[in-house]
């Protein structure tokens, strides 16, 4: 197979938002294919379900479902030590919304706490697929936040990670990333991001803000492995691990609040 044999994959889910409500970005107009403003009790699992409760990552935590919730109109995705394991929340769309290229919209807060990191990132069944590049399948990550990076210099310890993952996660395993530099006042605050996908490139964008803070376009797409044709899943998590630097027990719970999320397909 070469690349122009690639063929994108078909959506999954495209009624779960209202396809009438019609936006306009960067000159484009797009429809929406999926809404969620957690306004019941618990999760939709016509829309969502939570992740296995894998351990992840190298500090020993875990993903548990406990650790996510819906409460007075937010998704609250937690992260705790519990019998001193620790764990946190983590859901996904798996099956039940899947979609290639894009505008992903997110509105959220996060509380700070050295040890994890959040994410809002995008997940494909193929990107095991080696051999040509992201294309055939890949992991998106729109944003890791990073409140306590231990390899950084303390003015850049935290930040918003956006990333690229292809060819499975073994030997093969490549990646790319871009970092946007934040400050304590970026927590405990709402933000929006939106996240807009097409078959050149990608772009996040941080509140009103018209300047994206990532934009793959600026490194050249073979950087990034090509743009990812396959079609992804939704991903809201959080995890511990030593990229997150050292755990402070003192500042957990920490939670991600999410307001809502909603996704949009180009319209034809």
């Amino acid at each position: 197979m070469n690349e122009s044999q690639i063929i994108e994959d078909p959506p999954i889910g495209q009624n779960l938002g209202n396809p009438e409500e019609i936006i306009t970005f960067n000159g484009k107009n797009y429809s929406q294919t999926f809404f969620d403003d957690f306004s019941g009790t618990k999760l939709d699992t016509k829309r969502w379900e939570r992740c296995p409760e894998w351990q992840r990552q190298d500090a020993g935590g875990y993903w548990r479902n406990s650790c996510s919730s819906v409460k007075d109109g937010n998704l609250i995705i937690e992260a705790k030590i519990e019998n001193g394991t620790p764990i946190s929340g983590a859901i996904r769309s798996r099956g039940k919304f899947e979609q290639t290229r894009g505008l992903y919209k997110i509105r959220f807060k996060a509380e700070k706490a050295s040890g994890l990191w959040y994410a809002f990132w995008l997940m494909s069944d193929k990107v095991s697929n080696i051999g040509k590049g992201a294309k055939d399948g890949g992991e998106i990550d729109i944003i890791e936040i990073l409140p306590n990076d231990p390899w950084m210099p303390k003015d850049k310890n935290t930040y918003l990670n956006s990333a690229v993952h292809w060819d499975g996660y073994g030997d093969a395993h490549k990646s790319h990333g871009s970092q946007y530099f934040i400050d304590d006042s970026f927590y405990d605050q709402w933000h929006e991001i939106t996240f807009e996908w097409t078959k050149d490139y990608y772009k996040a964008y941080l509140d009103d803000s018209e300047k994206p803070f990532w934009d793959s376009a600026k490194d050249g797409a073979a950087a990034w492995g090509g743009i990812v044709q396959s079609r992804n899943y939704m991903k809201i998590t959080a995890e511990f691990g030593k990229w997150g630097g050292p755990i402070d027990e003192n500042a957990l719970p920490a939670r991600m609040y999410v307001d809502w999320v909603k996704v949009y397909k180009e319209e034809e």
